[in-house]
């Protein structure tokens, strides 16, 4: 039987816009038991910090309001990406409005107002 098969049209990588990647932070935790991500102005992106721990599964993601977004189990997980780097403890990444800063008991997330998470093995709690 032949036919002629679809054929695609090859996908073209566009890296980040130099604008982007100010407004993008993503790291580990020493112990990579919680990987979080901050998007900020990025084009089609919401202005969130989103964190994740492997155990317990959880996650929370933070608006620049302060406004939190829980989930329990392990459908709330996502995949870091490959290479991401890891934020020592004691160390602070963010951009735009949200700050993230790495203790050896959880990483705190917090917005311009304080307002704010704390992720770690004990849960998800609410700063500010």
């Amino acid at each position: 039987m032949g036919g002629a098969g679809t054929v695609l049209a090859p996908q073209v990588f566009t890296p980040m816009a130099a604008a982007d990647q100010d407004n993008y932070v993503a790291f580990l935790s020493p112990s990579r038991n919680i990987s979080c991500e901050i998007d900020y102005q990025r084009r089609g992106i919401p202005d969130e910090a989103f964190c994740f721990s492997i155990s317990p599964p959880q996650s929370v993601t933070m608006d620049a309001a302060g406004v939190l977004s829980r989930c329990s189990g392990e459908g709330c997980l996502a995949n870091p990406a490959e290479g991401t780097p890891i934020l020592g403890y004691g160390q602070t990444k963010g951009a735009g409005p949200f700050s993230c800063r790495s203790e050896t008991d959880g990483v705190t997330c917090t917005v311009t107002s304080g307002r704010g998470f704390t992720i770690s093995n004990a849960g998800i709690a609410t700063v500010g």
